[in-house]
């Protein structure tokens, strides 16, 4: 009941001196915003790259090719020799991967196979350009979201079928409209220095804005170029020559449960045995989530740091409450007389303008907490509409916006210190007036 009523003591003191109150308040209310806005910013940042590059390639794990730089036992180092044929990997060491750890990994395997002709039904000649891919290639790039059917199964890759996807724009070129349920119906396609074959349609993808923009630019609709995807063992059979290696940058895990360290420690165990007799280059795998762990860290460091700076207007705010606490101990001298003259001691006295101060700086912190808030707000439409200004990169933005819910906590704590560190000196000095001298005080 003691610590209710110094409360109500003091919101009764803020609302008979309400501008004063709030002028005593703005550098509170100044920095919290200032700190509320910029941790809002760094946890939104942090969150956006997370997701976008979870959508990007968030399953994914990279492969490279590394040079030896390792001694024989003459203790002699190798000279540098470029990739030849034999080091790289091939379609068979993926096969055997595949076996050993049947529908785990989704190798990203692509070769081009040609630029084509299809012809629609008013005989119109429509641009392709046909390559060979897995179901690895469909499913772990994002560029392309599948719209109608399927990406390509394991029947399609062992049978070698005459398969394939196409895009949303081709859908629309060939059958006149958009929705003619194209997904089952049969093209022949006209190969360039190739052969003439018939694919059935069993998957409808998006065609990305970001070709239509830097790409095919100022191209009329009709004589726009599109990719035709088929099975990528098909493209080998179809194609003169089979290309045994695999020029993947990654591989990608078919579920994101599956442990990226486990995983990665599993395939470089696999390759280093396929690679133990070539003495010149090897294999090795990285998990591209440590570069946005990276830049999280950077991101972290550089929010932290403006934040404090952003913070040091709150010590100058805490200067105003101390000025204008003292202003009210004057002001109110009379009254504290009058309650040390009915009993009340100087701990009682203390503590009323210590919760005073705190009070108004918690007052301030809130008011700096929700204008940090409609910042972040604002902060989302103004991105929100920058992104619309560029469409072909919505599909790989996944904008969001996040308050820091810590941040905003130890913003109001902080300004409650502020209020009791600044509040201190006032209400000592209050604690120890004179009740004689208080009472004639005019």
């Amino acid at each position: 009941m003691f610590f209710l009523e110094n409360v109500r003591l003091a919101l009764a003191s803020l609302r008979s001196n309400k501008m004063r109150a709030l002028l005593t308040m703005l550098g509170i209310i100044i920095g919290i915003t200032a700190v509320v806005t910029i941790t809002t910013l760094g946890n939104s940042l942090k969150s956006t790259l997370a997701n976008s590059f979870n959508q990007i390639g968030g399953k994914y794990i990279d492969m490279n090719y590394s040079f030896k730089y390792e001694e024989d036992e003459n203790g002699e180092y190798p000279e540098y020799r470029p990739m030849t044929d034999e080091d790289y990997v091939t379609d068979e060491m993926l096969d055997e991967l595949e076996e050993k750890y049947p529908d785990k990994y989704l190798w990203s395997r692509y070769r081009h196979y040609g630029d084509g002709i299809v012809i629609n039904h008013n005989q119109q000649k429509l641009n392709v350009s046909v390559d060979g891919v897995t179901d690895g290639y469909i499913r772990g790039d994002n560029t392309y979201v599948m719209l109608e059917g399927r990406s390509f199964t394991k029947d399609d890759e062992k049978g070698q079928r005459h398969s394939c996807i196409v895009s949303d724009v081709f859908v629309k070129q060939y059958f006149g409209r958009e929705n003619a349920n194209a997904v089952g119906c049969d093209i022949t396609i006209d190969i360039t220095k190739g052969c003439s074959s018939e694919f059935t349609i069993v998957g409808i993808y998006k065609f990305p804005k970001i070709f239509e923009k830097y790409s095919q630019s100022g191209v009329s609709f009709m004589d726009r170029s599109t990719m035709i995807f088929i099975p990528y063992s098909t493209c080998n059979k179809l194609s003169l020559k089979k290309d045994s290696k695999s020029y993947t940058g990654s591989v990608m895990l078919s579920s994101a449960s599956y442990d990226r360290k486990d995983a990665i420690s599993e395939l470089q165990e696999f390759f280093d045995e396929k690679y133990k007799n070539n003495r010149y280059w090897k294999v090795e795998f990285y998990d591209p989530m440590e570069d946005i762990g990276i830049t999280t860290k950077v991101l972290n460091i550089v929010t932290i740091v403006i934040s404090i700076i952003a913070a040091i207007s709150l010590l100058v705010g805490g200067i105003g409450v101390m000025n204008i606490m003292l202003v009210s101990i004057t002001e109110r001298t009379r009254e504290i007389g009058v309650r040390k003259a009915m009993g009340a001691k100087n701990g009682h006295i203390r503590t009323q303008f210590m919760v005073e101060s705190m009070i108004l700086c918690l007052i301030g912190g809130i008011i700096g907490v929700l204008l940090g808030l409609l910042n972040g707000v604002l902060i989302k439409l103004a991105a929100s509409y920058a992104l619309a200004q560029l469409p072909e990169y919505q599909d790989f933005v996944s904008l969001t916006i996040q308050p820091s819910i810590k941040a905003i906590v130890i913003s109001l704590l902080f300004s409650m210190l502020i209020g009791l560190f600044f509040g201190s000196y006032p209400a000592g000095k209050a604690a120890k007036l004179d009740p004689i001298d208080a009472l004639r005080y005019e």
